[in-house]
């Protein structure tokens, strides 16, 4: 009965009772799930298999499908469609107060959170945002985060703070998610790679900011960071994705031609090689396409950029 009945949870659709993405099960139906960590007045089976708990309309799933490495993927939509459909997502969503006070504790108002369009990813309400979504005519096909399982679409991504990721003409052409929990990272992108019809939205650069001159450009590392440092430093801020995707910042750099550019990568560069490497690296190929590279410098206590002008400091170069 089992295996023929429950679904394991996994990253893209964790536990609805104490939000881990193992260990716990999910009925095929939706209507219930087996919780590993979390006790109820039912037992599941032998001990320590888990307490069951029964699911009401308001945390009820779609169907889990497992995601399959050979599982057809399709090919990522334009930025155009992708800008359109993720804007209508974000529409439907709000902004949690656990969320919207987290973000305060990183110097971002109300206002500004608004502006940027940070909101919240749910656990629950998938099915009513498909719904939405396609009653509204938006396309869900080649777009990363979506998928289709037993004839429908579905939204995977676990629950957190959706962080629109956009390129030169604003347009938002990929959601990074804060997860929740920190299990698996937390920091991950919305995708649907490895599921029927789904794909992946690779690592696309963050470009916060408008892009309005050719002057002084900067480059860190986080969408957040980016969008607090140009709100700060009314500046256009690349954020690459980890300082191993620097590489993603050439055809910007290419594009938009500034006079200058500084890298502010995070402050562990004094102690980690590996930052020290790429961001080595990036400047090497920033000099030979002729843009005066300078590298910021502040105080160790400060880890990133946006702590360090959060804390209203400036920055050497």
């Amino acid at each position: 009965m089992m295996t023929s009945k429950w679904v394991r949870v996994n990253r893209c659709n964790p536990c609805p009772v104490c939000g881990k993405p193992d260990w716990c099960l999910i009925s095929q139906d939706g209507k219930a799930a087996i919780c590993a960590r979390i006790e109820s007045d039912k037992p599941a089976g032998n001990k320590g298999a888990g307490w069951i708990h029964t699911l009401d309309n308001s945390t009820l799933l779609p169907p889990l499908p497992i995601p399959r490495p050979k599982a057809k993927q399709a090919p990522k939509a334009p930025p155009d469609i992708l800008d359109r459909t993720y804007c209508a997502l974000l529409a439907e969503l709000t902004l949690s107060e656990i969320h919207r006070e987290n973000l305060r504790h990183r110097g971002l108002t109300d206002a500004e959170m608004a502006s940027l369009g940070y909101r919240t990813l749910p656990l629950n309400r998938r099915r009513d945002l498909i719904t939405k979504l396609q009653a509204n005519g938006i396309r869900l096909a080649g777009v990363p985060g979506f998928y289709l399982a037993a004839g429908y679409w579905h939204l995977a991504g676990r629950p957190g703070i959706a962080i629109p990721v956009r390129d030169t003409r604003a347009r938002i052409v990929g959601l990074q998610l804060r997860c929740d929990t920190a299990t698996g990272g937390r920091y991950t992108w919305l995708s649907s790679r490895g599921f029927n019809a789904g794909c992946s939205p690779g690592v696309p650069v963050h470009v916060a900011g408008k892009v309005s001159d050719n002057g002084e450009l900067w480059i860190t590392e986080g969408p957040i960071k980016a969008d607090i440092a140009t709100l700060k430093l009314g500046r256009v801020v690349l954020a690459v994705a980890g300082v191993g995707n620097w590489a993603g910042v050439i055809p910007i750099i290419r594009e938009l031609n500034p006079e200058r550019a500084i890298i502010a990568f995070d402050m562990d560069k004094v102690s980690n090689s590996t930052v020290k490497l790429h961001s080595g690296a990036l400047i090497a190929c920033l000099i030979k396409l002729d843009i005066r590279t300078f590298e910021a410098d502040w105080d160790t206590h400060f880890k990133g950029l946006d702590d360090l002008l959060a804390g209203g400091q400036s920055c050497q170069r």
